[in-house]
């Protein structure tokens, strides 16, 4: 198994994985027609306690979350009252012809459901994979707002082979903690420099159309995760979120895991996999990647590209605010950088690379065989670094309307 960068490195999808894997473990013949259904309520409190509670908390037909799931149809909102939350449910994922992985979550999310936590609700994961899974087309348009993940081995959420699903007004925090002995195949990638790096805190794998909004995504080992292990991720909004002290990874990290996103030279196969045409904007990305290998936003991988980092407030990260790494026959360009507030970064330095001072915005190319890199740099704010934009790509690279504040040197080629 070869290797691509995520904070710096990570593990490319093997050639023989199952594409369809996470499809047909969950659901059946994609497209057939749902019976029509009232939507209904279905309120989820703890069995003791219900007596402070309001509304439909009181007396709530379900003490834990995923019997509730079970019984709900599509189009159902699930109710999560305040309390703490610790069951699971499971299931087998074919990763390969003859292997499988077991994912276990405390909301195990198949279908096109509303799944609204109510302040208070804490899902406890410790010792699952997840706290959150969104799981194959069945969940496409579901859900998910307001509630709080934390201690699970993997990602706090989740959602893989998906589309248009929205998590909203969540917070994702002390996930992504276990390490390479663990049995969750994000743990056990060979080659990756964060050894306890397991999917981030909440990751989109091969997910479209979706919407990641005002979450707080913060002392998880990595922030959020966008990835193409089973065909493109493409069109997602990141928008309005707070991602900070994800000490050991990037913040929000943008990265092609799928080798087949690109042909051998280097041109983008965008129906088969590849991360692109994104939108992160809005965010705050402070203070990740302090004690590992992580940018505020970073770009890698086989093919990530036409993504556009707009009007982030980014600082304190280990790597520079915008990094953008290409190691090998990789499609990266085309990405947009601007309006951006980029303060100092970089504090750790940028091993293996000449940049090893303050930097706002790093641009790698190190293989020949790459089609020049065409990346558009305008109307950012970069203050308080050594280097404002570090180059070393022979460009293209598009500069204008920049604004450099207290930098030695505003590019440095």
């Amino acid at each position: 198994m070869t290797t691509r960068a995520r904070g710096r490195f990570r593990a490319a999808v093997p050639t023989g994985i199952l594409v369809v894997g996470v499809l047909a473990a969950v659901t059946g013949p994609v497209g057939a027609a749902a019976k029509p259904h009232a939507t209904a309520a279905l309120y989820v409190a703890p069995k003791n306690g219900r007596a402070k509670l309001l509304g439909g908390c009181k007396t709530a037909a379900y003490s834990q979350i995923n019997p509730a799931i079970r019984a709900a149809a599509v189009g159902d909102t699930i109710v999560v009252c305040a309390g703490t939350y610790t069951g699971s449910a499971s299931v087998k994922v074919p990763i390969s012809a003859k292997a499988s992985v077991t994912v276990t979550s405390g909301a195990l999310i198949t279908k096109a459901i509303s799944l609204i936590g109510e302040p208070g609700a804490v899902i406890k994961a410790n010792g699952l994979v997840n706290g959150v899974t969104l799981l194959g087309p069945g969940s496409a348009g579901a859900v998910v707002n307001g509630i709080t993940a934390e201690d699970a081995i993997g990602e706090g959420i989740l959602a893989v082979e998906t589309a248009g699903v929205r998590i909203e007004n969540s917070t994702v925090v002390h996930n992504d903690d276990g390490g390479p002995k663990s049995a969750w195949i994000e743990c056990q990638n060979p080659g990756q420099v964060i050894p306890n790096d397991c999917g981030e805190g909440l990751h989109l794998m091969t997910v479209t159309n979706a919407t990641v909004l005002n979450d707080t995504v913060e002392f998880n080992s990595g922030g959020i995760l966008l990835s193409d292990e089973f065909g493109p991720t493409s069109r997602n909004v990141i928008k309005g979120n707070l991602v900070e002290d994800n000490e050991s990874d990037c913040g929000i990290t943008i990265v092609g895991h799928n080798a087949h996103a690109v042909n051998a030279a280097g041109v983008p196969q965008p129906k088969i996999a590849g991360v692109y045409d994104n939108l992160i904007v809005g965010n705050s990305v402070l203070s990740n990647g302090t004690t590992g290998e992580g940018g505020g936003v970073l770009l890698a991988g086989a093919a990530s590209y036409d993504n556009t980092i707009s009007d982030n407030e980014i600082a304190g990260n280990g790597l520079s605010g915008v990094t953008i790494h290409e190691h090998g026959v990789d499609a990266l360009s085309d990405d947009v950088i601007v309006d951006n507030w980029i303060g100092t970064n970089n504090i750790t330095g940028d091993p293996g690379t000449a940049d090893q001072l303050t930097t706002g915005i790093f641009v790698e190319k190190d293989s020949p065989k790459l089609p020049k890199i065409t990346i558009t740099i305008k109307n950012n704010t970069i203050a308080w670094n050594h280097y404002g934009v570090f180059d070393n790509t022979a460009g293209p690279l598009h500069l204008s309307d920049n604004t450099f504040r207290h930098v030695e040197k505003s590019l440095q080629l």
